[in-house]
């Protein structure tokens, strides 16, 4: 079945295959817009979902991956991409992080993607040009993590699949299937699959760290010893906390309630990049509050003041 060798995500999982029989009968898919925070697999589900896909002679469709800021103007997406990968082929197309698209690409896809009902072939004019986009034949994907940034009604032209977090539990399926050859005990799980800082691109990077370690270590099964001598070697920090996010809640820890400005002082970097970059898991892991001002939790002071006991 579609999508079985993928873990989690079941709602998305219904929607894709609900897609897949739908294209069997009409040979059309909408436009869908996979939205997500980073690491849940939205790129991965684009991939698995074009495979599903058949051409006319039952052919798998081919899949072409477009990083939208790479896509500088509205003439060079015409000469680049659609010219020479999407005129008259049956192709499945995924422009991610589809919030990066510039202006002119945009307004044009506002009029590309305004189909009505029974109407699956649209021209566009652009310099003198005409350009047919046959949706028989092609399929475009979207995807992003910051949906709001998409212009409101090229937005409403797209049908949003939203990807949930993972559970723990599914995160050590990922993680234990990557490593089938490796035995894991579960206290040495339980503590791997705490650092996933809970998505599936992270897990994949311990998979990597946990394959080296065994190469090196020549082990076949994973203690919890094993595990605290992974995290010490490679200064793995509980919850998969970063250096930077750690250095923040121990700031918090001596200074009490501290302004956005003042942690930007401390820790040399700019209020955007704390906001975007690193408070956000704090607060989602409940490690520290904002109430005007940052403040740590008793959690945030529990987990500081166990990694320092350990240190020791």
């Amino acid at each position: 079945m579609p999508f079985d060798n993928l873990v989690g995500q079941n709602s998305v999982k219904k929607k894709l295959n609900f897609y897949l029989e739908s294209h069997q009968k009409t040979s059309v898919v909408p436009f869908l817009n996979f939205v997500g925070a980073k690491g849940l697999g939205k790129t991965e589900f684009a991939r698995e979902f074009s495979k599903n896909i058949h051409k006319s002679d039952g052919a798998k469709y081919p899949f072409i991956e477009i990083n939208s800021s790479t896509v500088k103007s509205l003439g060079q997406f015409f000469e680049q991409i659609f010219l020479p990968y999407i005129q008259d082929n049956e192709i499945c197309v995924l422009f991610d992080e589809a919030h990066t698209l510039p202006k002119d690409v945009t307004m044009a896809f506002l009029t590309i993607f305004n189909t009505e009902i029974n109407s699956n072939i649209k021209e566009f004019l652009y310099k003198d040009t005409s350009y047919e986009f046959n949706f028989n034949k092609q399929v475009f994907l979207f995807a992003t993590t910051e949906s709001d940034k998409i212009f409101a009604p090229l937005r409403d032209r797209l049908v949003t699949i939203d990807f949930d977090s993972y559970s723990q539990e599914n995160l050590q399926e990922i993680f234990a299937r990557a490593l089938p050859d490796i035995k894991f005990n579960e206290d040495a799980m339980n503590l791997l699959s705490s650092t996933f800082r809970g998505n599936a691109r992270n897990c994949i990077h311990r998979v990597k760290d946990v394959r080296f370690f065994c190469e090196t270590r020549n082990i076949t099964t994973f203690t919890l010893d094993s595990a605290k001598d992974l995290c010490d070697t490679l200064g793995i920090l509980p919850q998969g906390l970063t250096s930077i996010e750690w250095r923040i809640l121990d700031i918090l820890r001596k200074d009490g309630r501290t302004s956005l400005q003042g942690l930007a002082a401390k820790t040399g970097l700019s209020r955007t990049a704390l906001q975007r970059d690193h408070e956000n898991y704090l607060l989602q892991k409940g490690l520290m509050e904002i109430d005007g001002q940052r403040v740590i939790t008793k959690r945030g002071c529990d987990l500081i003041y166990s990694g320092i006991k350990q240190s020791h």
